[in-house]
């Protein structure tokens, strides 16, 4: 499950994953907890950018967004998403 929601996000979106946060910016998956009684999934993840100035406009509101459509690209059934995102500038 993992694989694919980076799969997805690092290859399939990656243009728009460039577009929110520079060239060569990608998303790890830290882990993904799902929590059926609640009908919650919390899914951790890790933010690498390139540019500073297109984080500012965005922060990680972009990034939910592209992880949220790529859940629903996967099929998964509509649940509730708690997303949990921490950042690192990265040099090229």
């Amino acid at each position: 499950m993992k694989k694919c929601l980076m799969l997805l996000m690092n290859k399939v979106l990656i243009e728009e994953l460039e577009n929110l946060y520079g060239k060569g910016s990608n998303i790890e998956i830290s882990s993904i907890v799902v929590a059926s009684r609640q009908n919650e999934t919390i899914i951790s993840y890790k933010l690498f950018y390139t540019n500073q100035e297109y984080l500012l406009e965005t922060m990680n509101i972009g990034s939910d967004f592209l992880l949220e459509k790529c859940w629903e690209l996967m099929g998964y059934p509509k649940t509730k998403l708690i997303l949990a995102c921490s950042m690192q500038m990265v040099d090229l």
